[in-house]
């Protein structure tokens, strides 16, 4: 029962993500520093920043269940 709760989560979340990407494609730059980007859409960028906040997040999460390294 979780999975189909889950799957049905994740589809929607999908649905809404694809729905604001398409309605916001306004090109923006981001600045940090000397930095600049190439212009992309909201949408794009946002969705750049939540997959990399879903790799680090499954990357601090393996190494917290592999615990600390024997001696």
């Amino acid at each position: 029962m979780t999975t189909i709760l889950f799957s049905i989560f994740l589809a929607l979340a999908l649905l809404l993500t694809a729905l604001f990407s398409v309605q916001n494609a306004t090109l923006v730059t981001l600045r940090w520093l000397v930095w600049q980007s190439i212009p992309l859409p909201v949408g794009w960028v946002l969705t750049l920043g939540f997959a990399l906040g879903l790799v680090t997040g499954a990357l601090v999460w393996v190494q917290q269940r592999q615990g600390p390294p024997p001696e």
